[in-house]
């Protein structure tokens, strides 16, 4: 009786197993930074792991986290769970929030990123979120977040795409403030453009940029602009790809008046 117990046992966990995904990607980098007076010695690793499953039913589930390492230390973070189906995706943990998920951000230039993409995204995505709701519905995307944990956030955004084009837009209150966003963005065979603005009604305060990618067969060069209402910060990025994962990157920015720049090798694996 106790053999018959524990093969049944085995039986049910081998299929468990078999119905479930565990996958591992990672990323690698090594360069080198300016920060407007020296140049550093830049390195990080970072593993990425998800996890995905199927209930009987046809309901997905999963699971991701990354664990990095590297010059400014180490962490496990992105840490999130989520279920889906018919109905969306609800996703908890370190996520997004709506507005985030949605509208999106600027591109950055560099190997590092070199913080021109900040300048413009100053007053967007800024309330917590530890739950997200996500919904397709053809050409339409809707998403809604809220701060649970410590907080009372809460953002929506919506989104559509037509073609080579989209545009999404949302709200979001943030420790009290309201905050709007919104994104266009357009795709010409080899060359995209996307636009941001976003603004808090309770400050008046304003943030906004737009980016602009070629690609020419290996190469691609990025140039990015951003505006916190304060500072602005322009830049141009180059990339070529190397081909089986690897890439060099390198870029050029003046950021609220100081130059930066860096120069380095990404490997995705």
């Amino acid at each position: 009786m106790k053999k018959i117990l524990f093969a049944s046992t085995a039986l049910v966990a081998s299929a468990g197993f078999a119905a479930a995904e565990i996958s591992f990607s990672g990323e690698a980098g090594i360069g080198v930074i300016y920060d407007g007076t020296d140049w550093a010695a830049n390195h990080y690793t970072t593993l990425s792991v998800s996890m995905a499953g199927e209930t009987d039913g046809g309901l997905s589930f999963g699971a991701s986290f990354d664990i990095t390492t590297g010059t400014t230390g180490g962490a496990v973070d992105a840490s999130s769970a989520y279920i889906e189906g018919g109905f969306g995706k609800l996703s908890a943990g370190d996520i997004d929030n709506a507005v985030d998920a949605t509208v999106g951000g600027l591109a950055d230039v560099g190997y590092s990123g070199l913080g021109v993409d900040n300048l413009g995204e100053t007053q967007k995505g800024t309330s917590g979120a530890d739950f997200l709701y996500q919904g397709s519905f053809g050409d339409f995307s809707v998403a809604a977040s809220a701060q649970l944990d410590g907080g009372s956030d809460w953002a929506i955004a919506a989104g559509y795409s037509m073609g080579d084009y989209k545009f999404a837009a949302g709200v979001e209150d943030a420790a009290g403030d309201t905050v709007y966003a919104i994104s266009a963005g357009a795709s010409f065979g080899d060359f995209g453009v996307n636009a941001l603005f976003a603004k808090n009604s309770d400050t008046s305060a304003e943030s906004y940029g737009i980016d602009a990618t070629y690609a020419m067969g290996a190469t691609s060069v990025t140039v990015a602009y951003g505006n916190d209402g304060t500072d602005e910060a322009f830049g141009l990025g180059i990339g070529y790809d190397l081909g089986g994962g690897a890439s060099v990157n390198a870029g050029v920015a003046e950021v609220a008046g100081t130059t930066v720049a860096d120069l380095g090798i990404i490997m995705t694996f």
